[in-house]
């Protein structure tokens, strides 16, 4: 219940942002009408639901969305930063069966997801919840990862620090156009695209 209230009441705040209306570019319209907000019923949710069980509404909505991107981002790597369960992987997995899957945990050393961003390949996919030391990982994933790659920083909404963290990182020079989706961001490191963020009713 306490999700749907507040489900309700981010989607009335956002309401002028839905399905891509007035974005001039025509890349981001088509990425927030047809990767962000599609809302066709993928014979594969069905499947996944079974497969996959025991989720929130937020954790689901999540993982459909990851599905769809990595369906048409078709990544390399999925790089799964600090995940509470393989429902992300499982996913990704179903979106685009290539991918090959790499798992962050907190006592990780530097070296080795450094290792993991800087041989990730092209348009990979990596996920970071916005947490203790997720600030280095972000840093080291912009220094080494491919400029066809995407970032999806999820909590960034969390709290007033979360959104000022946000703000910074869709400002850094290392970042290309963005998607505020208010559950998590995205962001694409091909800085050749205008650098713009999109506010998505999602």
């Amino acid at each position: 219940m306490l999700y749907f209230i507040k489900r309700i009441v981010v989607w009335l705040r956002r309401a002028r942002y839905s399905r891509g209306f007035g974005v001039q570019s025509p890349w981001a319209y088509k990425f927030i009408r047809y990767v962000v907000n599609e809302h066709y019923p993928y014979y594969k949710y069905k499947q996944l639901d079974r497969q996959v069980y025991g989720l929130d509404k937020r954790t689901r909505k999540l993982c459909k969305f990851y599905f769809r991107l990595a369906n048409f981002q078709q990544p390399h790597t999925f790089i799964d930063c600090y995940p509470a369960s393989q429902c992300y992987k499982i996913y990704v997995n179903a979106g685009c069966r290539k991918t090959q899957y790499y798992k962050v945990t907190e006592d990780i050393l530097q070296e080795e997801y450094v290792r993991l961003f800087s041989e990730a390949g092209g348009h990979s996919m990596v996920r970071i919840p916005i947490a203790q030391n997720c600030r280095a990982l972000v840093d080291k994933a912009l220094d080494f990862l491919p400029s066809s790659s995407v970032l999806v920083i999820e909590n960034i909404k969390r709290d007033k620090e979360a959104e000022e963290y946000w703000s910074a990182l869709i400002s850094d020079s290392r970042t290309g156009v963005s998607f505020d989706l208010y559950y998590c961001g995205v962001v694409f490191l091909n800085r050749e695209m205008v650098k713009q963020d999109y506010i998505v009713n999602f």
